[in-house]
């Protein structure tokens, strides 16, 4: 994975996650992890398009039954926070998401 910036988002509980952004098309090592698609908006500003976890952020693509939402949002870039506890993965997934209401996480 190549160096980029980190980011802090803010979960529904307001703990604050640090993420590492990254273009969309990165390579990752084979780690567990939670990870947001989103757009660039210019500057440090970015909207979510969706948020998800995984056992192995090496395979892709993520979320593939997404992609076409990806598209359609135009997601340019990955967070991605490592973190190896999947009940912790799924805990920071449902934070994320019910405070900002990534359009591609709705039912």
């Amino acid at each position: 994975m190549t160096a980029g910036n980190a980011m802090a988002i803010s979960g529904r509980t307001g703990v604050k996650y640090q993420f590492l952004i990254v273009a969309r098309h990165t390579t990752f090592q084979a780690k567990p992890g939670v990870y947001v698609m989103a757009k660039a908006k210019g500057g440090e500003r970015y909207d979510f398009c969706f948020v998800g976890e995984t056992a192995d952020l090496s395979k892709r693509p993520l979320a593939p039954e997404k992609q076409a939402c990806f598209q359609r949002h135009g997601a340019d870039h990955i967070f991605v926070l490592e973190e190896f506890n999947a009940d912790k993965r799924r805990q920071v997934v449902q934070d994320i998401v019910q405070a900002h209401s990534p359009p591609c996480n709705a039912p």
